[in-house]
């Protein structure tokens, strides 16, 4: 597996917002199957950079490549429909849903488990 192209990439990724350059140059792949951690002080881009893979934020310059093919993801309804989303950090936006719940908000299953959706 260690030879797999990464199924996402973000490349030469840069967001300012005024009076603050939050990301510069950045660059992440992720390939198949892995997981990663974005670990970082507070400032440090981490959310910046997942808002703009989902699409709650543009960028302001660099490329996003989904499965090898340059892509943009300009809405979290976009980034959803490509198998794309995000879990945020705020731990009170639906303070009484349990974790899975949280999971899954606005993708809740539909249907009976034999007939789902």
């Amino acid at each position: 597996m260690a030879d797999e192209a990464p199924i996402l990439v973000m490349e030469h990724i840069s967001k300012s917002f005024p009076g603050v350059q939050a990301l510069n140059d950045v660059t992440f792949e992720v390939k198949r199957g892995e997981i990663h951690a974005l670990v970082g002080e507070n400032g440090a881009g981490k959310s910046t950079l997942m808002k703009i893979l989902t699409g709650a934020i543009p960028r302001d310059s660099g490329t996003i490549y989904l499965r090898g093919q340059a892509t943009e993801i300009d809405s979290p309804g976009r980034a959803q429909a490509q198998g794309i989303s995000m879990i945020h950090q705020e731990l009170t936006l639906i303070p009484y849903l349990n974790i899975g719940q949280s999971i899954y908000l606005g993708r809740e299953p539909r249907g009976s488990p034999s007939r789902p959706h």
